[in-house]
């Protein structure tokens, strides 16, 4: 049955004898607004998205009765002052929300408040954990709530809420069903509606909790259109069809908008979510011919917190597409409080199984692992999961609340699963349970463990365990497996370490060649948050990786995006049984044509082609024989030589050094060192990709770091300590296109 209802907006204007006058809200665009804002004393906020402009970038959408508006969840709200609200009034609006703040400080995110600047007093509808409907009066420090278990909004689809007051009783519907029918007292009622400078927000509490100068919580994330305030004795009316509303397919119009910035900071070529935040990659799964790959995600703003799994998926592991949201914290037992990082495993039955850290702070261990399944297995993007009831809890020796992303393998008809966490006074370990069946698990022992009091840095958890067998560079399968692990708290020197070693089938423990770890990469919290898997068209295994946003001084309230993931990188062993890796090879893919491509080259012919190469987005080749001079090349040089970034070879240290030199950096900067173990021939790679630099070295090390130059012409590209020599080895540079991003839908 269709429900009609009249939308209009009474604004009663201070100063006008509190006439009400007929006044919509309905967003429809940029050509509205600037026509409210000259009629109404209103103000609308949202970031620029943008570094090089502070002009808002609102996200007018052409969907609902005209358009609305997309709030994005941490920057956009409107003020609108000089209004009063009766004592007795109707108020309705359609919303979408495209995710659920998590009512940081017990606080709504507030979709209607109005608020007294002077006397404390307030009247808020907005929402709790989960998407639960709150109407709130509030005087001073007192607060009153009305809300039940029947009024929670659904996410990516049109909500339609009525409050309506009368001198008695407060009365909220939803989609047309009356859901509370509630007294009120009247003296609440007469305080809360008396005073004469009110300020009615829209889409942000106006006591927000937050952090720094701008970031604020309780917000709205999702599209808000036609807000309607009147008298309650109004009582014209026109229709209005909610059913054929609340069937609208709006997904679309609710995703992250990828196109939208505008920086010169933003990596082109790397995964990076659409929008917003996010933190390691991690449970890549390759499945029906896709790879997938999924992230820590807020998508909220560019910060940590509430968080979400996003989701890309590849033909290559190169070129990624955006996927809508895989896994989302929800009411019930299940992730009310959060989803963690975690791996995904094809179980038995050729069944796609992501293996995830749920957390409930209701429990007396908050966190605990349970598995999601692809609703429908036949589509190759595999766009919608669900959870099941399966939980796996910490055994009782393990650290309170340290219990968190599980890596799942198998090893000849077992499976196994290790889970992050630490054992007081000893130090960090990994959980060791096993299975039959991927889905009932049984607890073992710490999988393996090290001395704390000898090796500190390795800290007192440890989060991200990864173990994958390591084959041969051709792809042969060897007895040799790494054991990768995160360190955290005490003092812990928070970095990939990693072990090569042995599993050993009677213990069911990992046996490292060497009790002391190694580091993968030097970049000083530039490459964490590992995840791994086993490719099966290869046998290569291939780890992912987090590359921290280091951001200093850099504004990401303006920018709108936070970090973005590391190249995915092939690891196999070489000699000595020791661990070599290097960025996989289906990122040629994305070369353009060369533009230096040259064996044995003379190095003033060099230098003089070299004068003619400028970019940010390149991949360089550069092998040289190490002699007593530091060595190596300049990249990202303005003209007038300050700044720019160096990559040598410094014969002094055995080490290759990434420095920098920069006027008023945006963070406090010492040069990275990264030691080898010969001291002959050097061989250099190199990825430029905007802000992004990663330097592999020798197949042995890295180095991860940031080069955030504002300099427009800092782009050129010149030898460094070369001038005793005639010739250089090998050097390559190619341009590296950008990836095509788009969504994806349910493919089958």
């Amino acid at each position: 049955m269709n429900i009609s209802y009249k939308i209009s907006v009474f604004l009663i204007l201070i100063g006008v004898s509190f006439q009400a006058q007929n006044l919509d809200i309905n967003f429809d665009g940029e050509n509205w607004w600037k026509e409210f804002q000259k009629n109404h004393q209103a103000h609308l906020y949202n970031a620029p998205y943008s570094l090089k402009y502070e002009i808002p970038h609102y996200l007018w959408k052409p969907i609902g009765s005209g358009g609305s508006l997309l709030f994005d969840g941490y920057s956009t709200y409107m003020e609108i002052e000089g209004i009063k609200i009766p004592k007795t009034f109707n108020i309705s609006f359609w919303i979408a929300p495209r995710a659920f703040d998590n009512a940081i400080d017990n606080k709504l995110a507030a979709i209607l408040d109005f608020a007294s600047k002077k006397d404390s007093v307030g009247f808020k509808v907005g929402l709790l954990k989960h998407g639960q409907l709150v109407i709130q009066y509030g005087i001073g420090n007192d607060e009153k709530r009305s809300m039940n278990n029947q009024l929670f909004l659904q996410k990516n689809k049109w909500n339609f809420v009525q409050v309506t007051q009368d001198t008695q009783t407060l009365k909220v519907s939803l989609n047309g069903k009356d859901l509370l029918n509630e007294a009120l007292d009247s003296l609440l009622i007469d305080k809360q509606f008396r005073s004469d400078d009110y300020v009615l927000t829209i889409g942000r509490n106006s006591d927000a909790s937050g952090f720094g100068e701008k970031f604020k919580f309780n917000m709205i994330s999702g599209i808000i259109d036609d807000i309607s305030i009147k008298p309650l004795n109004v009582s014209d009316k026109i229709g209005i069809d909610i059913d054929s509303r609340i069937e609208q397919d709006i997904t679309k119009y609710l995703r992250l908008d990828y196109t939208k910035f505008d920086d010169d900071f933003r990596p082109n070529y790397h995964a990076i979510a659409p929008a917003h935040w996010m933190n390691e990659p991690h449970a890549p799964l390759y499945y029906n011919g896709k790879y997938h790959l999924f992230y820590q995600h807020n998508p909220f703003g560019p910060y940590w917190g509430q968080i979400h799994w996003g989701h890309w998926v590849s033909n290559d592991m190169v070129n990624w597409k955006h996927v809508d949201i895989a896994l989302a914290p929800e009411r019930g037992s299940i992730t009310p409080d959060g989803i963690w990082s975690g791996s995904a495993y094809i179980g038995p039955n050729d069944t796609p199984m992501l293996f995830y850290t749920a957390a409930n702070d209701a429990k007396s261990e908050n966190q605990y692992t349970s598995i999601a399944f692809p609703k429908d297995k036949r589509d190759k993007n595999l766009v919608i999961w669900e959870k099941s009831e399966i939980i796996i809890d910490k055994p009782s020796e393990y650290l309170h609340n340290e219990f968190r992303d599980p890596f799942v393998f198998k090893i000849d008809t077992k499976y196994y699963m290790i889970v992050g966490s630490g054992i007081a006074e000893k130090g960090g370990t990994a959980v060791l349970f096993d299975s039959n069946d991927a889905k009932n698990w049984n607890y073992l022992h710490p999988f393996y463990q090290t001395d704390i009091k000898k090796y500190p840095y390795l800290g007192g958890v440890w989060e991200l365990p990864v173990f994958l067998p390591l084959p041969t560079k051709d792809g042969k399968n060897t007895d040799k497996y790494v054991f990768m692990v995160l360190p955290l708290r005490d003092a812990a020197d928070v970095e990939v370490f990693y072990w090569v070693g042995t599993f050993d089938k009677e213990t069911k423990k990992f046996i490292p060649d060497h009790e002391e770890p190694s580091l993968l990469d030097y970049g000083d919290f530039g490459f964490t948050g590992q995840s791994g898997l086993i490719d099966p068209k290869t046998n290569r295994s291939i780890v992912f990786s987090i590359a921290q946003g280091k951001f200093g001084k850099v504004d990401t309230y303006n920018m709108g995006w936070a970090h973005n993931a590391g190249l995915p990188i092939n690891l196999w062993l070489g000699k000595n049984n020791k661990l070599k890796f290097s960025p996989i090879k289906e990122l040629n893919s994305l070369r353009g044509k060369s533009i230096i491509n040259c064996d044995n080259c003379r190095i003033s012919k060099l230098e003089s082609n070299l004068k003619d190469v400028t970019g940010d987005q390149l991949e360089i080749k550069l092998e040289f024989k190490a002699g007593k001079e530091k060595k190596g090349i300049v990249v990202r040089k303005s003209s007038s030589g300050n700044p720019q970034a160096m990559i040598y070879y410094d014969p002094t240290t055995n080490a290759v050094v990434f420095d920098k030199i920069q006027d008023n950096p945006e963070r406090k900067f010492t040069p990275l060192k990264a030691p080898l173990s010969i001291i002959d021939d050097i061989k250099l790679h190199i990825y430029l990709d905007k802000s992004m630099i990663e330097i592999y070295i020798n197949n042995e090390v890295s180095i991860t770091d940031r080069i955030y130059f504002t300099e427009t012409d800092a782009k050129h590209i010149e030898l460094m300590g070369f001038d005793d020599d005639k010739k250089v080895r090998k050097i390559q540079i190619w341009p590296m296109n950008s990836i095509d991003w788009e969504y994806v839908e349910s493919s089958k």
